[in-house]
């Protein structure tokens, strides 16, 4: 008998993809005041809609348990969500962001879904009734973008 335990983790498959110019990704950004430190990177990014960020949400939340103070806090969780999300799911759009919360200022990810933004806490440990939620919902205020 193998002492090794297999996992296997499906990626789900029913989600449609969507594209949209990089220049135009960052227009709405601008339109909503958020800041972009760096110029935007990538030409081409690639979405899904608000049903699709529901199916993929629970593969891009992380344990709080990975916490450790300035060495892997909320940015880190943010990043850790942007780099799975993009690997995993050919989908660029699931952002690095930074705003206030009622904790005070905070990293966490943006998603675009075609007609707006959605918000996502990465951490498991910072869930509300739903790790995916509007934008401004429970205090979030996106400031700064990393596109």
């Amino acid at each position: 008998m193998s002492k090794f335990k297999v996992q296997v983790n499906h990626v789900p498959a029913n989600y449609k993809t969507y594209s949209i110019p990089g220049l135009e990704l960052k227009n709405k950004y601008e339109e909503l005041g958020v800041q972009m430190p760096f110029p935007r990177a990538d030409s081409w990014y690639y979405y899904t809609d608000p049903e699709g960020w529901a199916t993929l949400v629970s593969h891009l939340l992380f344990k709080s348990s990975l916490y450790k103070e300035d060495i892997f806090d909320c940015d880190d969780y943010a990043m850790k969500a942007q780099v799975t999300c993009a690997e995993l799911y050919g989908l660029n759009t699931c952002r690095c962001t930074y705003g206030h919360m009622p904790l005070g200022f905070h990293g966490f990810n943006s998603m675009f879904c075609g007609d707006r933004f959605l918000l996502l806490e990465p951490n498991e440990g910072y869930q509300y009734e739903d790790p995916l939620f509007e934008w401004g919902i429970y205090g979030y205020n996106p400031e700064f973008v990393l596109l």
